[in-house]
């Protein structure tokens, strides 16, 4: 098997489904795997009607909280990550040094970038034979990309993530060659997280289902030898 063929698809988990791309994906995967189980983990107060969907709740979304919730998963074989945040309570993008600060830093790497690995620590023994690990990464985690500067946290925590990712791909792979761990750029996507910067935007903006379209096909169009990979919403490589 070169790639991961959607009739395998039995078991399916997904985090972040309350959000713009993420909803979107979850009614995507429900149309498509009707059949299929899909476990969608989700914050106690969130409100989700899709039918045949199993709700895992969480009071917060850690190693304890996710290590409960997932203690009888079934062995997956397509994880989501849709998880991620660009501003909150603390504060949104530093535009400069001088915005520096020392909670809000370390909040960015909490949600954007530790979920995954501790995710992956989880389920290790519930990814066999074939299966692929996605989650959401940004353009400007990017370091061959960056020529803006600023964006301090949310930049630094997706490169972050991306090397998780890389780390995982190596050491999957020693043992399973049908293992495809991919982090997705979704290009800017008219969601809660982008809507306040994205008047600024010159380039296409996308709905969040033309999101999960392309994430969906870069999913099942990406064989396993490019695992490791940061991929585009439109199939390219993007530069580490």
């Amino acid at each position: 098997m070169e790639h991961l063929d959607k009739t395998t698809v039995k078991n399916i988990l997904i985090l972040g489904a309350t959000g713009g791309i993420g909803a979107a994906l979850l009614r995507r995967l429900s149309s498509e795997f009707p059949h299929a189980q899909i476990d969608c983990v989700i914050r106690g107060g969130s409100h989700l009607s899709l039918p045949g969907i199993n709700l895992l709740r969480v009071t917060e979304v850690n190693e304890a909280h996710l290590s409960d919730v997932l203690k009888d998963a079934p062995n997956y074989q397509l994880i989501l990550n849709t998880i991620g945040y660009l501003e909150n309570d603390l504060g949104g993008p530093e535009k400069s040094v001088r915005d520096l600060d020392e909670e809000r830093l370390l909040s960015y790497f909490r949600i954007n970038s530790l979920i995954t690995p501790i995710l992956a620590k989880i389920l290790r023994t519930k990814m066999q034979g074939p299966f692929v690990f996605a989650t959401l990464s940004a353009m400007v985690g990017s370091i061959g990309e960056n020529e803006l500067g600023g964006w301090y946290g949310y930049r630094a925590s997706k490169t972050a993530l991306n090397m998780f990712i890389k780390n995982l791909a190596v050491e999957f792979a020693r043992t399973n060659k049908q293992s495809l761990f991919l982090s997705i750029h979704p290009g800017t996507t008219q969601t809660k997280l982008s809507e306040k910067y994205n008047s600024r935007v010159t380039h296409k903006i996308h709905s969040p289902d033309e999101a999960a379209e392309n994430i969906l096909r870069i999913i099942f169009g990406t064989p396993f030898v490019k695992t490791g990979s940061f991929m585009n919403w439109d199939g390219r490589t993007i530069a580490w």
